[in-house]
């Protein structure tokens, strides 16, 4: 009888084991991957690609012949999708640089105003840099 319960309970156990273990990872929202570019390469060359991997999702940023990487954040609000960039972080005043995702595409607020002044890509003479996704990704 002893023999009996001590099984069941072993097997009770492996079973919450294998079941918690091998679950799969945490889908991501395909809409966000793909390659966003803006539409001026010449007087802002930035491309912008997120990928998404079973830690989540990851950006990474080509601005003339720099490469910038890291994890990326979705933000739902309720009506507004923000992107954080992992590790990207602005010169002054130091935050993770984000954007907002609108139709397809990615706005990044490139430059401050007379109160608040900053610049994140220097590349880019521009208050606002509108990347947007290219192909079918």
């Amino acid at each position: 009888m002893i023999k009996l319960l001590i099984r069941s309970i072993l097997l009770l156990f492996v079973f919450f084991a294998i079941s918690s273990f091998g679950q799969a990872p945490k889908k991501t929202d395909l809409k966000y991957v793909g390659t966003y570019k803006t539409a001026d390469q010449k007087s802002c060359p930035i491309a912008l690609t997120i990928t998404s991997k079973s830690d989540g999702y990851h950006y990474k940023i080509k601005i003339k012949n720099k490469f910038l990487e890291g994890r990326m954040k979705v933000s739902k609000g309720k009506d507004e999708v923000y992107l954080t960039f992992v590790g990207l972080i602005a010169k002054k005043p130091k935050y993770e640089v984000e954007g907002q995702y609108i139709d397809n595409a990615v706005v990044i607020q490139n430059e401050g105003n007379a109160m608040n002044k900053f610049t994140i890509f220097d590349e880019c003479d521009v208050k606002y840099i509108e990347l947007k996704k290219i192909g079918k990704n």
